[in-house]
């Protein structure tokens, strides 16, 4: 059988962290059941670990090819861990330990999650009564647990993540089969070829969805809201409004909503900014011979807080995700500020957890590492949707920085109640059909006219550069395209760069 990951992604710590995975050469018993005893403790809330063996490491990388197992040795092996885990853990826990041939060579992936019933002890070696000791982690040692370690497992054992506990309003029919399998196979994962043949039940099972007596099992949060057509059902929350804002007063807008399970959401979301919203422009420097690319909104920056919009927020808030793009300069904008009204909100409820407040927001240095929904990052992470702990804020400064893009605007009150984020427009995006253009008007063009507005169409230029490709360009060819709204300008290091508006485009395509 097979886990519902993606090995290659795995062994090279692509979705998982590195210090969530623990490198074996070989058969270790009790070396491994100490590791597998801290990642089920988990006092760092990784969300558990992997325990691969039949794989050397060096300061922490797995050495590659990898050494290999007997396949001779694996049931054998399997047999020992699991009786292991029955004598010499307390309570027991029996995580899954799969096979997989990886680079010519077999070897073994016990996969470990943070434990109901922590905190729990391991035998420390052989024998008939064997010292049972606390392990945990950090980073990537593992080591016996201190006496105030201890205190903290105790206190977290009373502690259940919103998406790692059971739903009891729901069923495990309201699993989706296609949705899983859809998902497997996105992630190419080994899981998926065997799960043609399995059972719904089964396959939740061994994705560790659902848990419970044989008679009673019930779906994790984390299942519904990855795996059920309808999460909304059960989560109000689970929804995203989009509003799209066409006048600075607000009294035009345009409104899609998105349903359905978190990471299809979310691909729906980014796939819509990504095609409606998002546009490439080219900044021209009369002092430079090369010309400048930029985004109106950088996708990298948008794709971050969109994630982090869906996978931090809290799902027992039922107050739904709002996105509002406004398009439109203000006519009351601050001359201090670098923005001119049009930008991107998006925002989550509640706010953040402690110890992020306000004051850490607006100086965007968050450092805390404090999850509502661990599970749920680790299968956002296998798709590459959600990145590595605490990634996410220097991930969104980065890309905004490299685009030439305001800072972000990031938010909250006193009383974390919501989560703002704000993206102000690239400052040199020109401002592109303000009036709308519902009713095409037939504006006649003379050649001049005609050439100035196709070659805009290819690109913005300044004076210098099109004088330079049309000759001396008289200034009432300017103020006629200016006057019917088929060209605007806007200043670029002391000249005019003009660009073509979807008026002029329209009136390009009108031309006999």
């Amino acid at each position: 059988m097979a886990l519902p990951i993606n090995i290659d992604d795995l062994i090279n710590a692509r979705t998982v962290e590195s210090v969530r995975i623990e490198f074996k050469k070989g058969w270790n018993p009790y070396s491994i059941l100490k590791t597998v005893c801290a990642f089920a403790n988990d006092i760092d809330a990784y969300g558990g670990g992997y325990v691969v063996i039949g794989i050397e490491e060096k300061d922490g990388s797995p050495i590659l090819p990898p050494a290999g197992l007997s396949q001779n040795d694996i049931d054998k092996i399997q047999k020992d861990f699991f009786k292991l885990c029955q004598d010499d853990i307390r309570q027991s826990i029996f995580p899954p330990i799969e096979a997989f041939d990886f680079q010519g060579k077999w070897i073994l992936v016990i996969w470990v999650i943070t434990g109901e019933q922590r905190p729990y002890y391991a035998a420390d070696s052989a024998g008939k009564n064997p010292r049972m000791k606390m392990f945990v982690r950090h980073g990537t040692v593992t080591k016996e647990a201190s006496q105030d370690q201890e205190i903290r497992l105790r206190e977290l054992a009373a502690y259940k993540h919103f998406d790692d506990r059971t739903n009891p309003a729901a069923s495990v029919t309201d699993l989706d089969l296609g949705t899983l399998l859809s998902y497997l196979q996105g992630i190419n994962s080994q899981l998926f070829a065997e799960a043609q043949g399995m059972s719904l039940v089964d396959l939740c099972l061994k994705m560790q969805i659902i848990r419970g007596p044989n008679e009673n099992l019930k779906p994790l949060n984390v299942g519904l809201l990855l795996f059920s057509k309808n999460p909304e059902k059960f989560f109000p929350g689970c929804v995203t409004n989009l509003v799209e804002f066409e006048d600075e007063a607000g009294t035009r807008f345009s409104e899609k909503q998105f349903k359905g399970p978190i990471h299809l959401q979310i691909q729906a979301i980014l796939a819509y900014l990504s095609s409606s919203v998002i546009k490439q422009y080219v900044k021209k420097d009369a002092s430079k011979p090369e010309s400048v690319r930029f985004d109106n909104y950088p996708y990298q920056a948008l794709k971050e807080a969109v994630v982090n919009a869906l996978y931090h927020r809290s799902y027992e808030n039922e107050n739904p995700n709002e996105i509002r793009i406004y398009k439109q300069p203000s006519k009351h904008q601050d001359a201090s500020v670098n923005n001119d009204g049009r930008r991107i909100e998006i925002l989550s409820y509640p706010g953040p957890l402690p110890p992020i407040d306000e004051n850490a927001l607006a100086s965007l240095k968050i450092t805390a590492r404090n999850y509502r929904n661990l599970k749920l990052g680790d299968w956002l992470k296998n798709i590459s949707l959600a990145e590595k702990f605490a990634t996410g804020i220097p991930s969104i400064v980065d890309a905004l920085y490299d685009n030439g893009s305001p800072k972000p605007i990031l938010s909250t009150d006193a009383d974390r109640s919501h989560f703002l984020v704000v993206y102000h427009i690239h400052p040199d995006t020109p401002v592109e059909n303000k009036d709308g253009v519902s009713e095409y008007i037939p504006v006649h063009l003379s050649n001049i006219q005609q050439k100035i507005l196709e070659k805009l169409a290819e690109e913005p230029m300044v004076d210098s550069e099109l004088i330079a490709m049309m000759g001396d360009i008289n200034q009432t060819d300017i103020k006629y395209l200016y006057g019917h709204r088929l060209l605007r300008s806007k200043d670029n290091s002391g000249e005019s760069l003009y660009f073509i508006t979807e008026a002029g485009r329209i009136a390009l395509k009108n031309v006999f």
